[in-house]
């Protein structure tokens, strides 16, 4: 038993979608539950605990699962290494200011600090919204224990746009069959999106984890589904950026700059001349001046 692949993050660039299609997919086994963290949080666990997840694979299966820690760990890459040295790679990247307050979003919705802290607040309090978007440092970390051509980068950007092409380079990846279409596959997801009462969403999130680690994942999903379900979910509802106070132009700013260096990195690796990122033109602008 050897695991194929993972997704390494980052963390609220389009990680759920990524685990959604592959766990569609015939060809691949992902986990009923996402995020393992082996090689980070539970690395102390061991393979055999590891390895357990995908006991039920069917010959020829694709094996893997998507765990956004590692994408910023210092430890996952050797280790990731040392397990499967032809391990495949896939990240994907999206605007790192607008990761940024999404992060900021996502801890609040976790109920991980009050719902009327200010972006400024979070970020002056959290190191992981900046970490998280320094993409060269966090990508050379793995390019240097693994070769190139073992990493797929998305955009998360490019999924909104056209997942079809994006879920194409994910099978001609992994070397699966390109011809499946999951359901899932243009289904957005809502990261502003929390819940009024969180204790009843405990709950039904844990009799769904229970679910999906016994196998049972499709049934949970069927569950969700059903109209009455789904009327009952919405209703517990709220959209957190219309409470959330919005991030300032001269944090806006700030960030630019301090991500400009990431922001051309991801360009220059993927071989692209433009990213779409709300400031690239700005970043790009700024680079071609200190070139000159």
């Amino acid at each position: 038993m050897t695991v194929d692949f993972i997704g390494i993050g980052a963390q609220k660039s389009a990680t759920s979608w990524l685990h959604d299609v592959l766990s569609e997919h015939p060809g691949i086994l992902a986990t009923e539950l996402k995020e393992l963290n082996y090689f980070t949080a539970n690395y102390d666990r061991g393979r055999l605990w590891y390895d357990r997840f995908f006991e039920r694979a069917s010959p020829g299966q694709k094996c893997g699962e998507c765990s956004p820690t590692y994408f910023f760990s210092h430890a996952a890459p050797a280790r990731a290494k040392a397990y499967n040295p032809d391990m495949r790679l896939i990240a994907v990247l999206r605007d790192p200011v607008a990761r940024a307050f999404s992060n900021h979003l996502h801890e609040i919705r976790k109920t991980h600090i009050p719902a009327d802290t200010t972006f400024e607040a979070g970020l002056a309090a959290n190191a992981a919204y900046i970490e998280q978007g320094r993409y060269r440092a966090n990508l050379s970390r793995w390019l240097a224990v693994f070769d190139r051509p073992a990493l797929l980068v998305l955009i998360a950007e490019d999924i909104q746009a056209d997942p079809d092409a994006a879920f194409q380079a994910v099978c001609a990846h992994l070397d699966v069959d390109p011809n499946i279409r999951p359901e899932g596959l243009a289904e957005r997801r809502h990261e502003s999106v929390a819940n009024r009462n969180e204790a009843a969403q405990r709950i039904l999130r844990s009799g769904g984890d229970l679910a999906r680690s016994v196998g049972l994942g499709k049934s949970v999903e069927a569950f969700k589904k059903a109209p009455v379900i789904r009327s009952a979910l919405a209703l517990n509802k709220r959209d957190l950026r219309t409470e959330t106070p919005p991030m300032l132009d001269a944090t806006r700013a700030a960030l630019v700059e301090e991500f400009a260096d990431d922001v051309r990195y991801v360009a220059d690796l993927l071989g692209r001349e433009t990213l779409p990122w709300q400031h690239w033109p700005q970043v790009a602008d700024k680079g071609r001046a200190h070139a000159v």
